[in-house]
């Protein structure tokens, strides 16, 4: 059985709460018709089992239509809707007594897995009419609901990809400017030391030549290697990662395109962050489309004053935050507010979708985004992603953006 434990549900019953259940339990148990009709009614199943013995005292039309219409007088047990396993609930049923109903014992999605249907079931501990404890249960089928999120999980992962392919084609110059640096130089050692060998050179006159080809190999392999964990194709993963371990990949990035325009980058990592709960490459995704606009607001800043700043600290006790802050031209407040809108752009040669692509990918870490124009001038883009739940709070001395 797999339980997704309790999770974001709202809409899925939005009449089943605390006191609406009570008002079931009351409608199960009463002879009057127009209330059968009512529960016979609901799409969702119902039923009413005995907490001790798992005895079925009522079941409505949805839960018979599931299990047979001769369900009444049955043991209760997972046939079609699925249920809670024993250690899944917060009080055990068989332990409730009559002062502590109505309690809840179960909030949460599960898995069918023989007939691959989700539900949301809602459990609660209630009274019975000759006084007994009893399991009364509401099971809302939601496999349409889930496989409508999946698919917009599905496409906003490939808008994610393409916008990273994106990305490096628009840095393509500046990247092949990049390696033709070490491959010449790797050319240029060689052929100095084929050069040398023909003057009759000995092994340990060519070894510092050949370290350095070495050397200046490494560092192409480098910026290869990361050009291809960016643009590869990947289901997401979140998981416990290194703050530093996302900023140097990202970094090493940026870097060569912030050198090329003659921009300063400094980075500031608070000591003693703990790991983030994240996919790395969809992290660095942000930080490299954050910072890319950062470069681009300073074309028309003077050169001294040209400076890209990353920083990393804690935003509370459950959360990293980390911005990204230029020296441009800054924004003002109208577009602000259309900042994160799709296809909304300040650039001529823009399209609009990086930035909202970077909101999804921070809400889908627990995380948000946000933007502000700095006083100074420029503008600064914060986002905040949660901290691995293994890890401790942290309780350092707190900064406030």
């Amino acid at each position: 059985m797999q339980n997704t434990g309790i999770g974001n549900v709202s809409g899925a019953i939005p009449t089943i709460n605390g006191g609406a259940v009570q008002n079931v339990a009351v409608m199960a148990n009463s002879a009057n018709e127009p209330l059968d009709a009512v529960l016979d009614g609901l799409e969702a199943a119902v039923y009413v089992a005995d907490a001790h013995n798992g005895e079925i005292l009522f079941a409505n039309r949805a839960f018979q239509a599931l299990h047979g219409f001769d369900a009444v007088g049955q043991i209760l047990r997972e046939w079609v809707v699925p249920l809670p396993e024993r250690g899944d609930y917060r009080v055990d049923p068989r332990g409730v007594e009559a002062p502590d109903a109505p309690c809840e014992l179960f909030d949460g999605e599960l898995l069918q897995p023989r007939t691959g249907h989700w539900y949301h079931v809602k459990e609660q501990a209630v009274r019975w009419v000759d006084g007994r404890i009893v399991r009364l249960g509401i099971a809302t089928d939601i496999t349409s609901r889930k496989k409508t999120a999946e698919t917009t999980r599905r496409q906003e992962e490939r808008i994610a990809h393409t916008a990273r392919l994106i990305t490096m084609g628009e840095m393509a110059s500046t990247l092949a400017h990049e390696l033709n640096q070490p491959l010449s130089a790797i050319a240029n050692y060689c052929n100095g030391c084929i050069a040398r060998m023909q003057a009759g050179a000995s092994m340990e006159e060519l070894l510092p030549a050949m370290r350095k080809a070495a050397a200046q190999a490494e560092r192409a392999g480098k910026v290869i290697a990361r050009i291809r964990a960016f643009v590869k194709k990947s289901e997401p993963r979140r998981r416990a990662t290194p703050v530093a371990a996302i900023l140097e990949e990202a970094l090493a990035l940026i870097e060569i395109d912030a050198r090329r325009r003659g921009i300063r980058l400094s980075v500031e990592i608070a000591p003693g962050l703990p790991d983030v709960h994240a996919d790395q490459i969809m992290i660095e995704q942000v930080l490299l489309n954050l910072a890319r606009n950062g470069l681009d607001a300073m074309r028309d800043t003077p050169e001294d004053e040209r400076m890209l700043t990353v920083r990393a600290r804690m935003g509370g006790k459950r959360f990293v935050e980390i911005a990204v802050l230029d020296r441009g031209h800054g924004i003002d407040e109208e577009d602000l507010e259309q900042l994160f809108k799709p296809f909304f752009t300040t650039r001529d040669e823009g399209m609009g979708m990086g930035l909202p692509i970077c909101r999804s990918i921070i809400e889908f870490h627990d995380g948000c985004l946000t933007a502000r124009p700095e006083p100074e001038g420029g503008i600064i883009f914060i986002f905040t992603l949660p901290i691995e739940e293994t890890t401790c709070e942290w309780s350092g001395e707190q900064n406030n953006a």
